[in-house]
């Protein structure tokens, strides 16, 4: 595949992302306009909540789906997505009985009281609608219904906040709760008529024996993989309520928000598209360029966008949240940098659990969720919310270096380079911008480095796509 088809894919991918993005930092804003940091820091808690069950329950069925259907051939492609549409629907409501079981104890261990008991009760019935919005996207990723998937995204994304905004105002944090579980459920229900229509169920798609075990046994390391990235995401806001207390921890989710989701539309297409490009690849070496091309890609499209955020990290707070989240400036920092890493590590991570071994998947991400908890942990302890924002650096810093060393193992070398000079290009001009914003507020100046950035990207990819050809 072309660079330019994956950077355009990128684009379509990442153009949905940025409506659903936009969606819920405007949920978000009325959270915080309502309740304050604490709100914030109530809604994060409830999300990484759905997550983790989702990511247990779900069994790693959004991707290891994708995978089935992606390697299978012709004649068994219907058959395969019988297997997915059956577990997708066992899934779902063994995600539904654990979200039920657990939401008492979890509000319990989270808050210390039974506080939000209710509001943990409403937000696990979200649990299911995620695990089958998996399930759907993986018919649609596979079948490569790309466009169909990005606009059920958008649409289902507005709805799904409209509706769940009146709810934040009238009821507070049980209202929270509700939007959340609508922004969960509309979606779900969209992408279940997309998956009718465009993959229906066919008479010879029967289900086989041989599917299902595939989809249990691939979809154990996934498991593990999306379940152990939950939990210590969890494990890390649990750790700030406790040393720092619940408004720091809307602080946190602050900053994480605007770090991860601002330059995170440009992963948005890596399991709607690269990811079965690169499952479906016959050697080593062919993942591995595949692999560069995706970095490439999202270094082109997510340095201007980081630059944005170092530029101006007080006026995107403001505008997204208000004028009392000044203090996750700096811890936004950080983590924007832990993101910059991230352009290197999820395609090297995405190559990983397409291509290598369930134990080596399970090892390398079990191995990460404790450092990062550790870390952060620990970080925040002797510095803060700033500590946290340096744990999480250092943490993808680490996962980073490993996932290039098996890279190198498998294919026989390094990253080419021309994607390491890449990379080193757009870190110079990212701490170009990161020192002009610490010595003036000149909104001229800013926005020039802006402008320059971008267009070092645009003669970046000309410079790539012309080489390719």
């Amino acid at each position: 595949m072309s660079f330019a088809r994956i950077l355009r894919s990128s684009a379509l991918m990442g153009g949905a992302q940025v409506v659903t993005l936009s969606s819920g930092f405007l949920r978000t804003k009325v959270i915080a306009l309502v309740l304050g940091p604490a709100g914030v820091g109530l809604a994060g808690l409830f999300n990484t909540y759905t997550g983790n069950i989702s990511a247990l329950a779900g069994w790693g069925l959004g991707t290891s789906g994708v995978r089935l259907i992606a390697g299978a051939g012709v004649e068994e492609k219907q058959k395969a997505q019988a297997a997915v549409r059956r577990m997708g629907w066992l899934f779902s409501l063994v995600g539904l009985a654990l979200g039920c079981l657990l939401f008492w104890p979890a509000a319990r261990m989270t808050f210390g009281s039974s506080d939000y008991v209710f509001e943990m009760a409403i937000v696990a019935l979200a649990v299911p609608c995620l695990i089958a919005s998996g399930t759907w996207s993986a018919l649609l990723q596979a079948d490569g219904r790309v466009d169909s998937l990005a606009k059920v995204q958008v649409v289902g994304a507005l709805a799904g906040t409209v509706l769940g905004l009146p709810f934040i105002y009238l009821f507070g944090s049980t209202g929270v709760a509700l939007a959340i579980l609508l922004a969960a459920a509309v979606p779900a229900a969209m992408l279940w008529r997309a998956a009718r229509i465009h993959c229906a169920p066919s008479s010879h798609g029967s289900v086989e024996r041989a599917h299902l075990d595939a989809l249990v046994k691939i979809g154990g390391a996934l498991m593990v993989v999306g379940w152990a990235s939950q939990l210590s995401t969890y494990l890390v806001r649990m750790a700030i309520i406790r040393l720092e207390g619940i408004e720091a921890a809307g602080l946190y989710q602050a900053a994480y928000a605007i770090a991860g989701s601002l330059p995170g539309f440009v992963f948005a297409s890596m399991g709607a598209d690269f990811f079965p490009r690169v499952a479906s690849t016959t050697s080593e070496e062919d993942a591995l360029k595949t692999t560069e091309k995706q970095i490439t890609a999202g270094v082109i499209l997510a340095a201007p966008l980081i630059g944005i955020i170092l530029l101006f990290d007080r006026e995107i707070l403001s505008l997204l949240f208000s004028r009392s989240f000044d203090a996750a400036a700096l811890p936004m920092k950080w983590l924007t940098w832990g993101i910059f890493v991230r352009l290197l590590a999820w395609p090297l991570g995405f190559w990983m659990i397409a291509k290598s071994k369930p134990s080596v998947v399970v090892t390398v991400e079990m191995g990460t969720a404790v450092l990062m908890v550790a870390l952060q942990a620990y970080m925040t302890q002797r510095a803060g919310l700033t500590g946290a924002g340096v744990g999480f650096l250092i943490g993808y810093a680490v996962y980073a270096v490993v996932l290039a060393t098996l890279s190198r193992i498998a294919a026989g070398r390094w990253l080419a380079v021309r994607t390491v000079g890449l990379l080193l290009l757009a870190a110079l001009a990212i701490i170009a911008c990161q020192l002009i914003a610490s010595m003036t507020d000149s909104l001229i100046a800013k926005s020039a480095m802006i402008v320059g950035l971008a267009s070092l990207s645009a003669i970046c990819f000309q410079i790539f796509r012309q080489n390719e050809d």
